[in-house]
């Protein structure tokens, strides 16, 4: 019997994610027993929330997943707020962590910076995948990645109002919140396909005076954006986090 998790996780996809997102990593952390069972929390294109599911339990692992992954960061944050608090209200769960793959990692980032909420589970760890913090449109698809200069401070030298926003709120993060960043590089040094590294590292600026902050950079050329939350190093690197 493998070693379990003491919370539920909590799995956010990115732009234009689903069920398949993170149906591999789900299946590896349930055939090594670190997660007990897969509960799926659906969020309609009206917003309707749906948790298909009676019972979470202590290590359950938690999949929301939204019908229409193309909307605003702000609007996920919404609705990611209503979920969490029914987590709370309603299940009893006081403690989750989360692993958050692209726009999914900028959503529940803003969710806990920038959305007033009350009765929340606390989050103890959160993993960010591939995660655009410093882009324009986190996620959307384009021809090219957008190049995102940062001062030799890590800071972006052209920041968007929502980037703002997230280092501004970053003042509500709870004090001993453990966040972990893992950035894809699978392109010679300059992003993993989709999000550049620099976009990704911005996330150090915003966490500067809160919680405890590592980043690690994969360097592979499997470590493709769309292949992060299947990369077998990824998930080594997740289970390693949680479980000390």
């Amino acid at each position: 019997m493998g070693k379990k998790l003491k919370e539920p996780l909590v799995f956010i996809h990115g732009y234009a994610g689903g069920f398949w997102s993170f149906f591999s990593m789900l299946y590896k952390l349930k055939k090594r027993q670190f997660v007990s069972n897969r509960v799926i929390i659906t969020v309609s294109r009206k917003g309707i929330i749906k948790f298909h599911t009676n019972k979470i339990l202590q290590n359950s692992g938690i999949q929301i997943i939204f019908k229409d992954g193309k909307l605003s960061v702000e609007q996920q944050g919404a609705w990611l707020a209503k979920i969490f608090s029914k987590l709370k209200v309603v299940y009893g769960i006081d403690q989750i962590n989360i692993v958050a793959h692209s726009m999914g990692a900028v959503s529940i980032l803003y969710l806990l910076t920038n959305v007033e909420t009350v009765n929340l589970p606390k989050i103890k760890k959160m993993v960010m995948l591939g995660a655009p913090f410093a882009d324009i449109e986190p996620g959307i698809d384009s021809t090219e990645v957008e190049n995102i200069q940062l001062s030799a401070q890590g800071i972006p030298l052209k920041q968007t109002k929502r980037y703002k926003l997230l280092k501004k709120g970053s003042k509500n993060l709870n004090d001993d919140i453990e966040v972990f960043n893992i950035i894809g590089n699978s392109d010679f040094g300059f992003s993993d396909g989709k999000v550049s590294i620099s976009s990704a590292r911005s996330l150090k600026y915003i966490l500067a005076d809160v919680g405890h902050y590592r980043e690690k950079i994969i360097r592979s050329r499997k470590a493709t954006h769309r292949k992060l939350h299947e990369n077998d190093t990824v998930f080594r690197e997740i289970i390693d986090f949680l479980l000390n």
